[in-house]
């Protein structure tokens, strides 16, 4: 399987490109810079490069953005490539370089047992450097300890629900692939009764929050666990919850494209991502990190992993396209939805 091309692109990433023109001229291969491509949280990203930079003695460039704004840039830069080190929210997004073979392997690293083994590529091409998962979120005053999919897709649970555009946000459209995989057609069935039920979409992950935070909405569907346990954090009045139908856990790897000037500096990049000191400002942002030695975040201490909705990443990666086209088409753009599915 090939990965697909610029003409396939989703619709988002097309107008990316349109509107950032990233065809910027190659590397010049200087051997003392690294160029790393990020998706968020920023603050992460810039703490990271910042605490390599001062430790290595290097110069990195970082461009920080959404997973589909990296993937428009690497797409735009595919024959004049620039960056070396890319940091994914998504494991489908590095198995689709991995498949179309722009990745360099980087084959038993020394911290490789001191992590969760299985977030990372068997063939070791990427390795997560954290994980979130997405569940459901509601504001305090409204929560529902025993709250599932089907009773909230039937109407059963009162309240307002609101969720991230799975086209805008990549945890919701991995949440959305997960469990579309999961339970196949009737998963969009659950979605057109939500729809009639007044769910509503949000143009991403920020703006559902903010919804939910002033009390438009009650509850949340498809919520990033970090983002809602940050707002905990800051004393804002939500609770994150798991669903025992499933949550989607949604790793982010790291890469090292198979054609950078500096593949020894990249990897030092890599082994520094996975430090014990570089895992402690994953887990100050509310990630789980990838090493198991690494405390999670006082927020979230008393949060057990919750139950998962396993999916393999070939499938995903194979149906990714074609569910959130559907989703689109079907449920985000309905304006009316008539008599049961």
């Amino acid at each position: 399987m090939r990965m697909r091309r610029l003409a396939s692109l989703p619709g988002l990433v097309l107008l990316i490109l349109a509107l950032t023109g990233c065809s910027d001229g190659g590397r010049t291969g200087d051997a003392d810079t690294l160029v790393v491509y990020s998706a968020g949280p920023r603050p992460l990203a810039e703490r990271i490069t910042e605490e390599f930079t001062a430790r290595e003695d290097v110069r990195v460039e970082l461009f920080a953005a959404t997973t589909g704004q990296v993937m428009a840039r690497l797409e735009a830069e595919r024959y004049r490539p620039r960056a070396d080190v890319v940091i994914f929210a998504s494991r489908v997004a590095a198995e689709a370089l991995k498949v179309d073979g722009r990745l360099l392997p980087y084959p038993s690293p020394d911290w490789l047992e001191e992590t969760h083994l299985d977030w990372h590529d068997p063939d070791q091409f990427y390795f997560a450097t954290s994980a979130a998962i997405v569940g459901m979120a509601f504001h305090a005053d409204a929560h529902h300890p025993s709250a599932d999919w089907k009773p909230l897709f039937n109407g059963e649970i009162p309240g307002r629900f609101t969720m991230p555009s799975p086209s805008r946000s990549g945890a919701a459209g991995d949440f959305l692939v997960a469990y579309a995989l999961v339970n196949g057609d009737a998963a969009f069935a659950d979605f057109a009764r939500a729809r009639r039920q007044g769910l509503d979409f949000a143009a991403a992950n920020s703006q559902a929050i903010s919804t939910l935070l002033v009390g438009a909405f009650q509850g949340m569907v498809g919520a990033v666990d970090y983002l809602i346990f940050r707002q905990i954090a800051d004393g804002a009045p939500l609770v994150m919850h798991y669903p025992d139908g499933g949550s989607a856990l949604v790793e982010r790897p790291i890469v090292i494209l198979d054609n950078t000037p500096v593949p020894d500096l990249a990897r030092s990049f890599v082994d520094f991502y996975f430090s014990a000191d570089a895992q402690q400002i994953v887990a100050e942002m509310h990630l789980l990190p990838a090493r198991t030695d690494t405390a999670v975040s006082e927020v979230r201490a008393n949060t057990e992993l919750p139950a998962l909705l396993e999916v393999d990443v070939s499938d995903a990666l194979e149906h990714q396209d074609r569910i959130l086209r559907r989703f689109q088409i079907e449920i985000e753009r309905a304006e009316v939805l008539r008599g049961d599915p």
